[in-house]
Parts: structure tokens; sequence; C-alpha cells
């Protein structure tokens, strides 16, 4: 597996928060980034902000990557409501 360099304690809390998985590639990955673009977002978040563009492209990432948040979050609520819904009715009869 390729690792994102990162602190231990940080990969720790990235992972508690469900923020890291694992590519079909065998990469750490930060949700909706190639293992490049999580690289590039772990060192700008370590690093005093640089010019527009790179901002900009930091900007950039950290949007998709909440977008691919939302929407895992978005498939795993539906998901379990309608697990919810099935386990009442069943439970009805």
């Amino acid at each position: 597996m390729q690792a994102l360099r990162i602190p231990n304690d940080r990969r720790t809390r990235l992972l508690a928060d469900g923020l890291l998985a694992i590519n079909s590639h065998s990469q750490e990955v930060l949700h909706g980034l190639t293992h490049e673009e999580s690289q590039f977002l772990m060192d700008f978040d370590d690093k005093a902000p640089a010019d527009a563009t790179t901002r900009e492209r930091r900007a950039e990432l950290a949007l998709r990557h909440e977008q691919a948040r939302m929407r895992l979050a978005h498939a795993d609520d539906e998901g379990s409501a309608d697990e919810e819904f099935r386990l009442r009715v069943e439970t009805r009869f």
C-alpha cells in the first residue's frame, strides 16, 4: 500500500473521522481525490499559503473531497433508511 506522507497521529484522526480510503491502486487517498491530489492537500495544510494559483487548487481539491464525503454520507443515510423501513415493516406482521 502506498500511504500518504503524514504523521501517524494525523492519520489516526483522519481514519477516525472516515476521511481516508484506499483506492483501486492500493493508495491511501482522501475521498474523491487521487493519491497525488491528496498528498498536495495534506502538504498544503502543513505550509503557509503560497500564490493565488496554489490556493485556488487547494480550494478546488477541498471542495471535491467534501462533495465526495457528502455523496458517501447521503448514500449511507439512504441505505440505512431503507434498512430501517424494512425492519419496521417486517416486525409489524
